[in-house]
């Protein structure tokens, strides 16, 4: 499917905050990065249920996808942005209408369980959506300069092609040479192997795949690989980015840390055996110093020289 760029965000643009998993717990932490997007030029606006709670979610599925609806349809909204993650994005799939995305065409920020949501969303209708920051979980806390800076560009360079570049203290290690290009496509690692099988299952042939994942230990990260592997998913890959792994090594009172495995190691023996260009470390996902990456953007990655750069993926 040809990719949808939506069009870029301007100053003073309408932002409407959304809740397709989780509900934010701490209040405050929605109010401080409601304001602070407010601060950065925009006006702010969110859905009807976006401070419901039933069970572990932001209120019930039919209602969570209404107001992703609703964004979507509403002329004078400029851009989408989660308020957080958390769990349950896949509830809200079967009521979400694809049709009315398709027609109206917009930027769509989040990450980790927001996956689901953006995958199924690109199937549906080509349109690049955000793997960025969010309200509570990002700005919320105090946004980081960088993470700012880099999704402001990635939302609003419409002409020349974007490198993402890591803090200058973190190394991006090469775990297979060579060059690839085609769409980004993936997000949080759990996440997308769980749309295997299903409608919504990601496409991953001639796509550079990034991942990053937090709270799930190497033995865990094998099992999603493998899974990917055994259905097929990262053979037909062009490359693959990995990103930080945000709590993924063993702990001392882990089982499995006598016996002295890391997450590099499991990494190594999953993907070095494919001969796909890969690298690991680039930032993005469940950390601070975040960048923001465009699902179905172009991408070209270098994994000799560890870089990676997208043509915009707005218009």
């Amino acid at each position: 499917m040809k990719p949808i760029k939506p069009k870029a965000l301007k100053s003073s643009d309408k932002v409407c905050i959304v809740a397709p998993a989780s509900p934010t717990l701490t209040q405050a932490y929605y109010e401080r990065g409601k304001l602070a997007i407010e601060r950065m030029g925009f006006e702010v606006t969110a859905g009807k249920y976006v401070h419901d709670k039933y069970l572990l979610f932001a209120g019930n599925a039919k209602k969570r996808a209404d107001d992703i609806n609703r964004a979507f349809q509403d002329s004078s909204v400029r851009a989408i942005i989660c308020s957080r993650g958390g769990t349950g994005t896949s509830h809200i799939l079967p009521y979400i209408d694809f049709s009315i995305i398709k027609k109206n065409p917009k930027i769509f920020v989040g990450y980790s369980d927001i996956t689901a949501l953006q995958i199924a969303i690109f199937n549906e209708t080509g349109l690049v959506t955000f793997y960025g920051p969010m309200v509570s979980t990002d700005f919320g806390k105090g946004i980081a300069r960088f993470t700012k800076d880099n999704l402001l560009a990635v939302l609003t360079q419409t002409a020349d092609t974007l490198e993402l570049k890591n803090p200058a203290d973190k190394e991006i290690l090469t775990v297979c040479k060579g060059k690839a290009e085609g769409p980004l496509m993936g997000g949080c690692l759990s996440i997308a192997a769980a749309t295997l099988g299903t409608e919504h299952e990601m496409d991953t042939k001639g796509k550079i795949l990034f991942f990053e994942d937090v709270d799930e230990k190497p033995h865990r990260i094998d099992r999603y690989l493998t899974q990917l592997t055994l259905s097929g998913k990262l053979q037909e890959v062009n490359g693959i980015i990995l990103g930080t792994f945000t709590r993924c090594e063993y702990l001392k009172r882990d089982a499995y840390e006598k016996y002295g495995v890391t997450l590099m190691d499991i990494i190594r023996d999953r993907i070095a055996q494919l001969g796909i260009p890969c690298i690991f470390g680039l930032q993005f996902g469940h950390i601070t110093k975040k960048l923001t990456i465009p699902i179905g953007a172009h991408a070209a990655l270098d994994a000799t020289k560890g870089r990676v750069i997208i043509e915009p993926a707005v218009r």
